[in-house]
């Protein structure tokens, strides 16, 4: 990269402040590498690191019941970047992107696992200049002030568990629009805090205000539909479907077609459906958690594979990817 370039770049960095928002690709992500460290030889956990709450900020990491829970270690949750058209490596490598630091919560026994859930004692966010990252916390700390003055009432995160959360976001999470129906009523909405644990068990955490929990432990089937990034304008309008006890069906902005297993109504567009069973419900923090397991993974029948699907991501890694590439763009 020349000087001018690399120069270019950098301004480009800065006048190109971080935010978190979507971007579109294919599940999984082969960008990011997420290690825990601390216990012993560094395992990786790209597929094994999930929110269980956001106040306060709670992550879960599924272990093998032969692994012996966390005790006074320095746990850290180390994000690196890699380049896409590598395999997996078999220890840490990479530009170290973000940094969590993590101390041990309580564990979740399970058949055959524990689920060990760890709050926030640190973070660090890497990838982005610190005048970047602090004019952009100033401008959260403000907005965030503005919001509670209209509503007090306005769900909060403390600063410690923001700041983790967007380095959690380093890592593109994946959304999905679940489909839940229980008697009479029914509900779709959109979830990111959701994901694999590399063992049969799939996590789910839903604000525990949220009228949709009564649904899924009435119902404990549910189907997850990856939401194309086509959809992205749809999924955020049916955010608010979180308030609602159910919702009218024939009012859904795009054609659905059913589940095979348990015959739920899902977009038709969708990349992949997961549907899944809910084993055990837990109350962690501000949220409730379902640890549920996958009955059938199947893809509608008009749908695509090729189809993009919408993620959140905290924009600092692409960041770091328009001033490291050697020609400079994203």
């Amino acid at each position: 990269m020349s000087r001018w370039n690399g120069a270019a770049a950098r301004l480009r960095s800065l006048t190109n402040p971080p935010r978190y928002g979507p971007l579109g690709m294919y599940d999984p992500q082969p960008y990011i590498s997420v290690w825990l460290e601390g216990m012993g030889e560094a395992r990786e956990v790209t597929r094994n690191n999930v929110v269980t709450a956001l106040r306060p900020f709670t992550i879960g990491i599924m272990f093998d019941s032969r692994t012996p829970l966390p005790g006074g270690e320095d746990l850290r949750l180390c994000l690196r970047h890699r380049a896409s058209n590598r395999p997996p490596a078999a220890s840490p490598e990479g530009q170290l992107l973000g940094v969590i630091r993590l101390r041990f919560a309580r564990n979740i026994q399970l058949a055959e696992h524990h689920f060990g859930l760890f709050e926030i004692t640190g973070c660090e966010n890497r990838c982005v200049s610190r005048p970047a990252i602090g004019l952009y916390y100033l401008r959260k700390w403000y907005s965030n002030r503005l919001k509670q003055r209209r509503n007090p009432y306005n769900f909060q995160m403390t600063p410690l568990d923001l700041r983790a959360s967007y380095v959690f976001y380093i890592c593109p999470r994946p959304v999905v629009l679940v489909t839940v129906i229980h008697g009479d009523r029914g509900n779709m909405f959109p979830m990111d805090l959701i994901g694999p644990t590399d063992s049969p068990w799939f996590s789910m955490a839903l604000r525990k205000t949220s009228p949709a929990v009564a649904l899924m432990e009435g119902s404990r089937r549910l189907a997850l539909a990856k939401a194309p990034l086509a959809y992205k304008q749809y999924a955020y309008e049916m955010g608010k479907h979180h308030k609602l006890a159910a919702i009218d069906w024939a009012g859904l902005p795009f054609a659905v077609d059913r589940s095979p297993a348990f015959g739920l109504p899902v977009a038709a567009a969708a990349p992949a459906v997961r549907e899944v069973e809910i084993r055990e419900c837990h109350e962690v923090g501000s949220h409730r958690l379902f640890v549920t397991s996958i009955v059938e993974e199947s893809r509608p029948k008009d749908s695509s594979p090729e189809t993009p699907q919408l993620f959140h991501a905290f924009s600092s890694y692409r960041q770091y990817l328009a001033m490291n590439r050697e020609d400079g763009r994203e």
